[in-house]
């Protein structure tokens, strides 16, 4: 019986490792203030469900050509719909929070392209049999996933998420550019995924730090971030290196008055408040995580996950997503999806044939039974 650990491996437990330590620093910076935390804050609730993502989308990843799953996936960009034209602002369902809503459409989206890439991958040596029922078959998936991705993106901009919209059309040109020309290659994904945060929360560190919003940076963000950030920068500044407690920047602001002001409305000036520079370097070294594991799949099934999880990581940036598990779960999902395609190729099939005869039946039969399998394109 293969052993629970062998399809985790080194990289999950060090990545398993870091979350640990990021909880329990969490927790320590909350003990040493005498604040405490609760099991519900998003520094303990958030990794715990990233975990689970990761596990979920390994399982379904097996079901990644099921008629079944492309149905579910239709029917989640259905609620994140109905869910905008059928509730009144403020609380837009179904997370009761429009751009968290957005956040988890993207997710969806990524989900849907997963999906995309397994249509038609079939067996190897099997895509000339399907015959035309087959093809029916496959044309039929396509369009259902194609219908769950057109939803999901409706999502998002029936949400008017600014940000949501920015990250969601690079996500689906990422997916049609990956589907038309299927990458060889992953680690660029990676490289330029970990460049596009770091760039991301820079700029994010440089709007809080400064006296006020430069004119480019306010025709894109409202006066109520302009506040928050610069109020989270001030906490920041008193204890930089542990921070102030988890949950402490709701104390730090007059706006939180109102509960949707309450958060930073952006994860790494409220991690970096809460508990300071170690606290944003666990954030750091988690997405770093999340894309060598999204890595460890198939090139494009890869690349599309490292595309959504750093489409999370960047809108998180100028929003309160963390707090919210279903996003978090999702993007668990897209990663442990394809994560899992690196250990789902089919293993050649031994014969019973000898070698000796074997060497005499050439053709296709004589290249399976030598455990050869024939590619069916590039």
């Amino acid at each position: 019986m293969r052993r629970p650990h062998a399809s985790v491996g080194w990289p999950g437990f060090l990545g398993l490792a870091l979350l640990a330590a990021w909880v329990s620093w969490s927790v320590l910076v909350g003990i040493r203030l005498d604040q405490g935390i609760s099991p519900t804050s998003p520094y303990v609730l958030a990794p715990v469900v990233l975990v689970a993502g990761v596990g979920a989308g390994q399982v379904l990843e097996r079901y990644a050509a099921d008629r079944r799953l492309h149905l579910a996936l239709a029917f989640a960009g259905g609620v994140l719909v109905l869910g905008v034209l059928l509730t009144t602002e403020p609380g837009k369902r179904p997370l009761g929070y429009a751009n968290a809503n957005a956040a988890l459409a993207v997710q969806v989206v990524a989900l849907c392209g997963l999906a995309l890439l397994a249509t038609g991958r079939g067996q190897p040596g099997q895509r000339g049999e399907r015959g035309e029922c087959g093809e029916r078959g496959e044309r039929g998936e396509r369009r259902t996933l194609m219908v769950a991705l057109g939803l999901a993106v409706v999502a998002v901009a029936l949400n008017r998420s600014a940000a949501g919209l920015a990250v969601c059309v690079p996500l689906v040109l990422v997916i049609g550019a990956v589907l038309g020309r299927r990458p060889v290659h992953r680690w660029w994904a990676v490289a330029l995924g970990a460049v596009v945060a770091a760039a991301g929360a820079a700029v994010i560190l440089r709007l809080g730090q400064g006296p006020g919003f430069p004119p480019w940076a306010r025709g894109i963000f409202d006066t109520v971030r302009e506040q928050l950030w610069s109020d989270a920068v001030t906490l920041w500044r008193t204890r930089p290196l542990t921070g102030s407690g988890p949950g402490s920047f709701q104390d730090a602001t007059a706006l939180a008055v109102d509960p949707d002001t309450s958060s930073a409305h952006s994860s790494v000036l409220q991690i970096g408040a809460e508990t300071g520079w170690v606290g944003v370097a666990f954030l750091a070294l988690t997405g770093l995580a999340g894309l060598l594991w999204a890595a460890r799949g198939r090139a494009p099934e890869a690349v599309v996950a490292a595309a959504a999880w750093t489409a999370l990581l960047v809108h998180s940036y100028a929003d309160h997503l963390l707090e919210f598990a279903p996003v978090v779960l999702t993007a668990g999902m897209v990663i442990g999806w394809a994560a899992a395609t690196r250990v789902s190729v089919p293993r050649p099939q031994k014969s019973s044939t000898s070698p000796s005869v074997s060497a005499q039946s050439p053709g296709a039969g004589g290249e399976a039974a030598s455990g050869r399998v024939v590619s069916s394109g590039p």
